[in-house]
């Protein structure tokens, strides 16, 4: 009887794993290609160890992602090439800043776009790199 159990077991979380990766759906091409807008949610730092500048002054970026050939993808931010691609279901793009990469990872959907994380590589960062926060990806008017 506790052979039987235990396989039933199985059989459910099986089930389960497959349910929930049918439910995550990866993005498309077709769905970032645009003209978008990139907004940066600097994470909240009790200490104040992070602090976010732009030569700009804001956190907004203007993004169009086009089409390249059959299947790849090219991204500019604020009129400069980026490198992007889409990658096990997810729209990665990075930016350098000198030694610095911003990588921006955008795999989740809102009703007006994507939403994702923000993290800093460094070369001289002991542990890689540093969440910074959130990234919203919403249609450019």
């Amino acid at each position: 009887m506790a052979g039987y159990r235990r396989a039933g077991l199985a059989v459910v979380l099986a089930g389960c794993m497959v349910a929930g990766s049918a439910n995550a759906q990866a993005l498309q091409r077709s769905e970032v290609l645009g003209n978008w807008t990139l907004r940066l949610t600097p994470a909240e730092d009790g200490e104040g160890r992070i602090t976010i500048k732009t030569d700009s002054g804001r956190v907004e970026m203007r993004l169009v992602v086009a089409a390249q050939g059959p299947s790849d993808i090219t991204c500019r931010v604020d009129d400069e090439p980026v490198d992007c691609q889409l990658r096990r279901g997810a729209l990665i793009i990075t930016l350098r800043l000198d030694a610095a990469r911003m990588i921006y990872t955008l795999n989740g959907r809102r009703t007006d776009g994507f939403t994702g994380n923000a993290r800093i590589n460094l070369p001289l960062l002991p542990f890689g790199s540093m969440a910074l926060g959130t990234v919203a990806m919403t249609p450019r008017q």
